[in-house]
């Protein structure tokens, strides 16, 4: 009985993943992923691979067919604005996928994650937006790192990388969060770690062991696609991030999200250190088997609860900080992850406190007027616009204290990288007024004589790549036809029934 009903799901993952690799699909669906009964699978209509995982996490390959998705794991390529714009739609195993069959080994450690996910071609207009992210490809998984300030190296731009996951622990590092005899997100013991859960690595390629700032200061640029931002910074059009660049060091291969590359999954990963199949926000949306019922964490009601999915063991980096310093001021403006600080703008929505005040001025600095037209950059450069409010008013004395640590997100660079690709005209000017934005609060704190004393990080949660003109497909109809009974969850997590 038990070997029987094993059998049926795989046999139905099987032929699921037949349908949707049909060489007729191909400008719609890239790969699939699953797991097997052995380990994972990637499959495309050009080729396959099967692999698994040891116990101390060593990938190991069991079998591979044809061109493979995952075939070339190189974390230096596609380095320049050049490459991205020359080369737009290449497939997975042609785009190289950093990191990836770890990355698809940690996402099916969720007790939510579906049978199969379809990573969309780069040729399918996927809900409708320009520029688009979610698979293992390079441009899509890639963003910013730069650090700059007391208890930060200044090497300029390196030809180095990190993952997302690491960011938690290298913040921990800076804040000088003591190491400690932690566990990772499986539980398997780890020592000398930041985080009492902890999946990364502190970074040590950008620490200073000789100095250690007062203040530390996150800024993240949700969405931001990392060759737009160097190149912005180049040409004098973010002028705050080409600062950070010349005090500090700047990673030019970034940082890498894990599967899946979007947002909820990949704040959490850098606010915890705990990889998006562990952490409990294993996505945006998922579909909950036990409770019968679709989270949906992209509206707004489950938006600013968000913190409520976190796994109860796990330590955000402000909980980290707390358990080390426990009177240090942490703050947080527009960002998931803030379960434990000592304010934040979703917090304080929920309790209906008190924000930053925002005036008329406030609202239209910085904004480039021919773009004003445009709902999504009108509607987020506003949110924006109070993220920056909220951040004066922490930084005004307001709380008792200076924050010891504040974690900031700007939205506006993935709403505009989503509406018309990263390297548009209006995807620059959405890096340009997110530069201005990041000004603003670093002379906030300037003013208040800390700024020598701060150190100053710059991230995002995931990159951005320019998709092709297209109709809308629905994958689950193919599915239907070839008699997969299944529920769709945003148009590319099947959950066999």
């Amino acid at each position: 009985m038990t070997d029987a009903h094993a059998a049926a799901p795989d046999e139905a993952a099987h032929r699921a993943e037949a349908v949707l690799t049909d060489p007729t699909l191909q400008r719609e669906v890239d790969s699939v992923l699953r797991r097997t009964p052995t380990g994972y699978r990637a499959a495309s209509a050009r080729g396959s691979v099967e692999f698994t995982r040891t116990d101390d996490d060593t990938i190991v390959v069991i079998d591979d067919r044809g061109d493979h998705p995952l075939a070339d794991q190189r974390t230096d390529q596609r380095a320049s604005v050049g490459h991205e714009i020359d080369d737009p739609w290449s497939l997975l195993g042609d785009h190289p996928t950093p990191h990836a069959m770890a990355s698809v080994a940690q996402y099916f450690d969720s007790p939510h994650a579906p049978d199969l996910v379809v990573l969309h071609a780069p040729t399918h207009r996927f809900h409708g937006n320009v520029g688009e992210h979610g698979s293992l490809a390079t441009t899509q998984a890639r963003a910013p790192f730069i650090a700059a300030g007391p208890g930060v190296l200044a090497r300029g731009i390196v030809d180095e990388h990190l993952r997302t996951v690491d960011i938690a622990p290298t913040l921990a590092a800076l804040l000088g969060c003591d190491p400690i005899d932690g566990v990772d997100g499986l539980g398997r013991p780890r020592a000398g770690v930041r985080l009492l859960v902890q999946d990364g690595d502190e970074c040590t390629a950008v620490l200073d062991p000789d100095a250690r700032p007062e203040h530390v200061v996150l800024f993240l640029w949700d969405g931001c696609n990392p060759q737009a931002l160097h190149e912005a910074a180049a040409s004098g059009d973010a002028p705050h991030t080409a600062a950070l660049i010349e005090r500090g060091t700047s990673f030019r291969h970034g940082a890498y999200a894990s599967l899946p590359t979007a947002t909820l999954a990949n704040h959490t990963a850098a606010t915890t250190g705990v990889l998006p199949g562990r952490s409990g926000i294993l996505h945006n949306t998922w579909y909950d088997r036990s409770a019968d019922h679709v989270v949906d964490l992209l509206d707004y009601r489950q938006m600013i609860t968000a913190r409520d999915h976190l796994r109860t063991d796990i330590e955000t980096i402000h909980e980290a900080l707390h358990r080390n310093e426990p009177d240090a001021v942490s703050v947080a403006t527009y960002e998931y992850g803030d379960r434990g600080a000592n304010w934040s703008s979703y917090m304080q929505m929920t309790t209906g406190g008190p924000h930053g005040v925002l005036s008329d001025d406030d609202r239209r600095r910085h904004r480039t007027p021919e773009f004003m037209e445009v709902p999504a950059y009108r509607h987020y450069s506003t949110f924006d616009a109070r993220s920056v409010a909220d951040a004066r008013h922490c930084w005004s004395g307001a709380l008792g204290a200076l924050p010891r640590f504040s974690w900031f997100t700007l939205n506006l660079t993935d709403s505009i990288g989503h509406y018309g690709g990263p390297h548009s005209e209006i995807g620059r000017a959405a890096i340009r007024e997110t530069d201005a934005r990041m000004g603003e609060i670093i002379d906030e704190i300037d003013r208040r004589g800390v700024l020598d004393r701060t150190a100053i990080v710059m991230c995002a949660d995931h990159g951005m790549q320019t998709t092709a003109e297209g109709d809308a497909f629905d994958l689950s109809v193919p599915l239907r036809d070839a008699g997969v009974d299944h529920r769709m969850v945003d148009a590319q997590y099947v959950y066999l029934r």
